[in-house]
């Protein structure tokens, strides 16, 4: 069982990630004391990250949230987590008749234990410098994921308003055969945990252990700046990362909130 300071380090660092897209594109994130949500009507998507609410009044807590969430959006997906809090939260939300799920995968490395770094002769991986190198990620990522590079821009507006460098909290990645981008990450450092986002690989690269090299190199840099776990959240490539050397901690429980219901 993972520790729970593990699972609250990782979605601090989650919240962390999504607070980059503020502001782009219509973009809403707030975080307080007593929720953190994120509103986009697009990708990255409609999604509640955590709740604080009062023992005594959490109705009334979960009718402001809603409220409050509601003047953006007509929908948003609630994730739940052990620290959420009053901790009937679930039993409140399924009495509301939100319709329930299990989401990703929360899996956790111990940086210590890193594999050892695979030598692929073809693949130069590369910490994204300056703005080409980060069109260059823009243009990977979004192949890698099916998605259309207006449909990634806030990606590339959240990370170009970041800033570049080997010191920055927010790292982009690229893997690169003779010049062409194939594979595309980014790495968070937040929260006391190094977290893992937008691994992607072109399709007609994949199966060659580009992602695994390209995370692995993630890794270490990770463990070089001082962090003693990775984490990272999935859906289908659980027996990928097993073989990296992470573990999986916890699966996020869901309810989806529409304003029709």
């Amino acid at each position: 069982m993972t520790q729970s300071w593990l699972i609250e380090a990782l979605r601090q660092n989650y919240i962390e990630y999504f607070r980059l897209f503020h502001g782009q594109h219509g973009i809403r994130v707030h975080v307080g004391s007593d929720a953190a949500w994120i509103i986009a009507n697009g990708p990255p998507g409609n999604h509640i990250l955590r709740a604080n609410l009062s023992d005594s009044a959490a109705d009334e807590d979960i009718d402001a949230l809603l409220a409050a969430i509601a003047r953006y959006t007509g929908g948003a997906r609630w994730l739940l987590f052990p620290q959420d809090r009053p901790p009937d939260l679930p039993r409140r939300l399924a009495g509301r008749g939100l319709p329930a799920g299990k989401g990703d995968h929360w899996m956790f490395c111990p940086l210590q234990q890193t594999p050892a770094r695979s030598h692929i002769s073809r693949l130069r991986v590369r910490l994204v410098w300056n703005n080409p190198d980060l069109r260059a990620w823009w243009t990977a990522s979004a192949l890698g994921f099916g998605m259309t590079q207006r449909a990634a821009q806030p990606w590339y507006d959240a990370y170009r308003r970041r800033g570049f460098g080997r010191h920055a909290s927010v790292r982009n990645f690229i893997g690169q055969v003779e010049r062409e981008t194939v594979a595309s990450a980014t790495l968070v450092l937040a929260g006391g945990i190094a977290g893992i986002y937008d691994v992607s690989t072109l399709p007609a690269f994949r199966g060659r252990g580009y992602a695994s090299a390209l995370i692995r190199h993630m890794l270490e840099q990770a463990r070089q700046a001082g962090f003693s776990y990775a984490g990272l959240q999935t859906r289908d490539a659980i027996d990928l990362y097993r073989k990296l050397g992470f573990e999986t901690g916890y699966q996020e429980e869901e309810f989806f909130w529409s304003a029709d219901r």
